[in-house]
């Protein structure tokens, strides 16, 4: 059984809508455990921006509530510790870089939090560290390519050392390449600790995932393992969404006769299984 201390970030019957408009979150009830990684899909308009917004902080419900580590999102006096748990990662990195070289631009937070040069120092190598971005510390960021800068952009957020990166598409701008870059630096994060929320309309990325938040009209859809929700293909359907490559190709081998183990929705499974049944 899992306890409200498990999560990070609690949604509790969550709606919201913009000034003006209809409403984008309806009843929204759901949790972001501590560690786990979470791939946010549905089709256009279905509210994933927003959610990503409410998770971190930046927007407040009109009603229902949302905590992050127990705190009130709508509390105006703990807004600074929540964003300071939790990192908004944006769909075009060049809206987060600031400073006219690499380092500068990791240093840029720390440095606003006053912190001692010693410690701002320790934050700006890990953060560049867990990107990868050693050899291109003295590089101006507008000489990045697109898959740097959004690493960069994770760079400066991590030197926050933040509990939790929530990511708004944050490889929708990039080529193949990139999307492999920035993919692997979350797992990695991942694997050492940080929660991560990603919103994606890539459904290979989600496919990476612990879990998987299918919204839809700002409802919820579904909440399930990626095996669990990619072996629905009647709701992506209904809702156009794709499945992920691998998936894909599941499907089918299976239409050919051929016994492929229920739940293979990632290259790296199917590929393992690709080598078995080949052996």
């Amino acid at each position: 059984m899992t306890s409200s201390n498990d999560y990070l970030i609690q949604f509790e019957h969550v709606f919201f809508a913009y000034p003006g408009g209809g409403s984008v979150i309806h009843d929204f009830s759901a949790g972001v455990r501590r560690g786990e990684f979470i791939a946010l899909i549905g089709p256009n308009g279905s509210g994933k921006s927003t959610l990503a917004g409410l998770a971190a902080g930046a927007l407040r419900p009109a009603a229902g509530w949302v905590k992050v580590d127990g705190m009130d999102t709508a509390d105006p006096s703990v807004i600074g510790a929540i964003r300071r748990r939790v990192g908004l990662v944006l769909q075009n990195p060049d809206n987060q870089l600031v400073a006219a070289r690499v380092e500068e631009d990791v240093a840029f937070g720390p440095e606003n939090l006053n912190l001692p040069s010693p410690e701002v120092r320790r934050r700006v190598e890990y953060a560049i560290a867990a990107v990868g971005l050693d050899r291109l510390r003295d590089r101006p960021p507008h000489l990045l390519s697109g898959g740097e800068k959004q690493r960069l952009a994770i760079a400066g957020l991590l030197a926050l050392e933040p509990s939790c990166l929530v990511l708004d598409e944050p490889t929708s701008m990039l080529d193949p390449r990139g999307r492999r870059e920035v993919l692997g630096v979350l797992k990695n994060l991942v694997a050492k600790g940080t929660t991560v929320l990603q919103v994606t309309h890539h459904m290979g990325e989600a496919a990476e995932a612990g879990r998987v938040w299918v919204l839809a009209e700002g409802k919820l859809q579904a909440d399930a393992s990626p095996g669990t929700v990619f072996s629905r293909p009647e709701l992506l359907q209904r809702l156009g969404l794709a499945l992920p490559p691998a998936a894909e190709l599941a499907g089918c081998l299976a239409a050919r006769d051929i016994n492929v183990p229920a739940g293979i929705v990632n290259l790296e499974d199917m590929v393992h299984f690709l080598c078995r049944a080949l052996k």
